[in-house]
């Protein structure tokens, strides 16, 4: 039951060099809710998080925790105030143990000393219990899956004795298993009296999990036409005016056209192919201007075999063949130069981006030889009208080519990560899960440049785990699971017959 409120910020501003990224916007948090966080990529969510954990002080607007006005100057005061927050990326230490994780934020700031690491452990497994994670205290997080990792996240907010969770984006990167467990602890931890702040662009977990939504529209509040409300609880929004409260229109995504490529040419094909990292060997087939689809679960060993088709992990057996010719890709370098074979990684953060640097720098990145002039000096003309091409192209939001990608919303920061890849001029791009905590607009612009690419006689290949987005946009959809291809389809756009025979091959 919902109790009093919280949490309140009133005309909350923030300014950025040359971009406003919140206008007065309003946001009341009420004791033990769910308070669903919608909006595009770039609609000011991020910097509201930011606000309200610490990271950033707002330009004007006051906030008041509990009815009492506050100013955060760090993340500090905000931990002091009973606010954490679990990022979409994760801030673990991945030789700790779990414990360790979980406790380390008491122990971080104490004198040098010896640590009583059986006291570590007992006061860890209290979190670890409630959070109902199945693992020993002693395990090393490196070890532990996705899903588990989250589970840490949240057991370690929970030792700071917060009182509001904020989480972003929780379910991106884990199972569907491990997402459905999520939602169902984190409800229990609602009727227990926690309160969450839940930011996804997923709508059907929002309507399985949340109690309220409040939607951001370009730093603004937007509020409900009928009402004029800027929070509503979430029986009483449908998907499609949630949808139009976003992006202003109802449409999730646009109707992609059935192709046929019977008669289109092979331009990558492998044979009994298998590495190291991706042991089972697999066959398949990509043909000129087609967008094969591979889906499976988290796990299932796409990347893997992704990787090994690239020559980040080279091949031990089988074969591979480009435009008919048997090749030996043992690099990354190799596959994009020689082969105009392109990977672009799902961990657009980690792998796919430079973030300390600028927007330019990043675009270019992959063709540093073809624009660097006499002693490495980069042709620095030509630089930027590279970058300009793909930031138009692509519709990269940005104040200039020299903001650093770091400051980009998540949606921005994959256009750049795209561009990237598409200045080598590929023929054959891999794309890993490229929508992963983008918003639907976003989205649905992606969707259409994947589909424009092959219309140029491109070929795609997109691994997601999106079932909805898979049958959206692929023309054939190749099933992975535990490391191997179980089943083909050819796509024919239905969800309801499709969604049954994939989750029908996943299951035998």
């Amino acid at each position: 039951m919902r109790g009093d409120t919280i949490l309140e910020l009133k005309n909350v501003t923030k300014v950025f060099p040359g971009v406003v990224a919140l206008d007065n916007v309003d946001f009341t948090l009420k004791e033990g809710e769910i308070h669903a966080l919608m909006g595009e990529n770039g609609a000011g969510k991020s910097t509201l998080i930011k606000i309200i954990t610490g990271v950033h002080c707002q330009t004007k607007g006051k906030m008041f925790v509990n009815g009492e006005e506050v100013i955060f100057n760090s993340p500090m005061d905000a931990f002091a105030a009973g606010i954490n927050v679990v990022h979409q990326e994760r801030n673990l230490f991945p030789t700790f143990t779990v414990a360790e994780n979980i406790m380390i934020e008491h122990y971080s700031n104490k004198l040098i000393g010896k640590v009583d690491q059986n006291v570590i452990n007992k006061e860890a497994q209290k979190y670890i219990d409630l959070v109902g994670l199945d693992v020993p205290p002693t395990k090393n997080v490196e070890a532990l899956s996705a899903g588990q990792k989250q589970l840490i996240e949240i057991a370690k907010a929970l030792s700071s004795d917060a009182k509001i969770i904020l989480l972003d984006e929780p379910t991106a990167s884990i199972s569907v298993n491990e997402a459905n467990m999520l939602i169902k602890l984190i409800k229990k931890l609602r009727d227990e009296g926690l309160t969450f702040i839940f930011v996804s662009h997923k709508i059907e977990e929002i309507f399985e999990v949340a109690d309220m939504v409040t939607v951001l529209r370009d730093g603004k509040n937007a509020v409900d036409t009928n009402t004029g409300e800027i929070s509503t609880p979430i029986e009483k929004i449908t998907r499609n005016e949630l949808i139009n409260r976003m992006v202003g229109r109802t449409e999730e995504f646009e109707s992609l056209e059935i192709r046929d490529f019977s008669d289109a040419e092979v331009v990558l094909e492998a044979k009994g192919l298998r590495s190291t990292d991706s042991p089972k060997p697999k066959s398949f087939y990509l043909k000129k201007g087609e967008l094969l689809g591979w889906y499976g679960l988290v796990g299932a060993g796409r990347t893997e075999f992704a990787r090994t088709l690239i020559g980040y992990d080279p091949a031990i057996e089988g074969e591979q063949i480009i435009n008919g010719e048997k090749v030996k890709i043992t690099s990354i370098a190799q596959a994009q130069h020689k082969y105009k074979l392109t990977y672009l990684s799902e961990n657009r953060k980690e792998e796919g981006l430079f973030l300390d640097h600028d927007v330019k720098v990043n675009l270019t990145s992959t063709i540093f030889d073809k624009i660097k002039g006499l002693f490495g000096f980069v042709k620095l003309k030509e630089e930027q009208e590279i970058a300009e091409k793909y930031k138009n192209e692509l519709q990269v939001k940005t104040p200039s080519l020299k903001q650093h990608v770091r400051n980009l919303s998540g949606g921005n920061q994959q256009k750049v990560s795209l561009g990237k890849g598409l200045a080598v001029q590929p023929d054959i791009l891999i794309i890993d899960e490229p929508t992963v905590g983008i918003d639907i607009k976003t989205k649905s612009e992606i969707h259409r440049l994947m589909h424009d690419l092959t219309k140029e006689n491109k070929s795609v290949i997109c691994i997601t785990s999106d079932m909805a987005e898979m049958i959206q946009i692929a023309d054939r959809i190749l099933v992975f699971k535990d490391g191997e291809i179980v089943g083909e389809l050819i796509n024919t756009k239905s969800y309801d017959e499709m969604s049954k025979k994939i989750m029908s091959m996943i299951m035998n």
